[in-house]
């Protein structure tokens, strides 16, 4: 009888186009912390906007389509839920920095 079992594979790093990580460690460059916090809150505005516009139609008796309405209203939630954490972040980043001690 044959083995069932399959071995699990590791889980390898994402690598987006913006980031460059070389195998050796020695250089790694990737997008700055300040870079993906302003994008954060730029994509939940965009969004925001976009929720509220839909809000407005589904209000006023114009919307279409409430599944789209709701899909954007997800998105605009999931983009706030990772602009507070990546806030966050900063901020525990910042509070550990100021503990060390020179």
């Amino acid at each position: 009888m044959g083995s069932f079992f399959t071995p699990i594979q590791p889980i390898k790093p994402m690598v987006f186009s913006d980031e460059k990580i070389e195998n050796s460690g020695k250089t790694e460059s990737a997008v700055p912390f300040a870079n993906m916090l302003r994008d954060a809150i730029n994509e939940y505005e965009t969004l925001s906007e976009a929720t509220e516009q839909d809000a407005n139609a589904l209000a006023m008796g114009e919307a279409d389509n409430l599944a789209q309405i709701q899909i954007n209203s997800m998105k605009a939630q999931a983009a706030l839920q990772t602009t507070v954490q990546l806030t966050s972040r900063a901020v525990n980043a910042y509070k550990e920095i100021m503990q060390i001690q020179v």
